[in-house]
């Protein structure tokens, strides 16, 4: 089921791509895990729903700023920040490094966490374990290369999650992602404590409890819009600049 979603997810970001080349559009590369590429449990099964947040996120930009203003969604199922920064085995962190040499983005949303902490709770062999400190660590040099082929950076809390997944105790990874936009000096956007705040907010969870809703996904989207808005408006104003 994840090969299947991660291919889905794959095309869906080349697409975009190719139609962000074609153009002068103002990129906007969105990373991060099944909740960037847009999964949603249906049915018994996983979805990647086209109601979810990038494609959302889009639509609002898009009629504040213009058609020019193209979001790519490489959000891949089961992501964690290690596999976006490593080469697959390697402690070699040219991966990322190649990419951004390769990206036309201005704008990088980055939102991992859920996986990280699944993971490392489960002890998962084939994993890169990640504490919340190497978390951090991870994410600082996720951020730090971004920055270093002048980009800016916007990072993305984790939606809560709840039923039995809340023992993977995602919390501290939310405290680290926070300390990280400090000491990197980047936007944050404050999805978990937002959601949290919402009485009865597992309502608008999928019924896995892991991935929202698409009304979920919507608000996770204008939480983004907002943070992205209020920091970049002059950039976004002018994208052919």
């Amino acid at each position: 089921m994840i090969k299947s979603l991660i291919a889905v997810a794959v095309l869906s970001a080349s697409c975009l791509a190719q139609a962000a080349n074609e153009s002068d559009a103002f990129v906007i590369a969105a990373y991060g895990d099944s909740t960037t590429a847009g999964v949603m449990s249906s049915g018994g099964k996983n979805i990647i729903t086209p109601g979810n947040e990038l494609a959302y996120l889009q639509k609002m930009l898009q009629s504040k700023y213009g058609s020019a203003i193209e979001v790519e969604n490489h959000g891949l199922p089961g992501a964690q920040a290690a596999a976006l920064l490593y080469r697959k085995g390697q402690e070699d962190t040219s991966l990322w490094r190649e990419r951004m040499d390769n990206s036309s983005a201005k704008i990088i949303l980055l939102n991992f966490a859920i996986n990280d902490a699944r993971h490392f709770f489960f002890k998962d062999k084939n994993a890169h374990l990640e504490s919340p400190e190497e978390y951090a660590r991870l994410m600082t040099e996720l951020v730090k290369e971004a920055k270093a082929h002048n980009k800016l950076v916007v990072l993305q809390e984790p939606n809560p999650i709840c039923g039995k997944a809340e023992r993977w105790n995602v919390w501290p990874y939310v405290y680290q992602l926070n300390e990280v936009a400090k000491a990197q000096d980047v936007p944050i956007v404050k999805q978990w404590s937002a959601i949290k705040a919402q009485r009865d907010w597992q309502s608008g969870m999928s019924p896995d409890c892991i991935h929202p809703s698409e009304m979920l996904y919507q608000q996770k989207a204008q939480q983004t819009f907002n943070v992205i808005s209020a920091n970049f408006d002059k950039e976004l104003s002018q994208p052919g600049s």
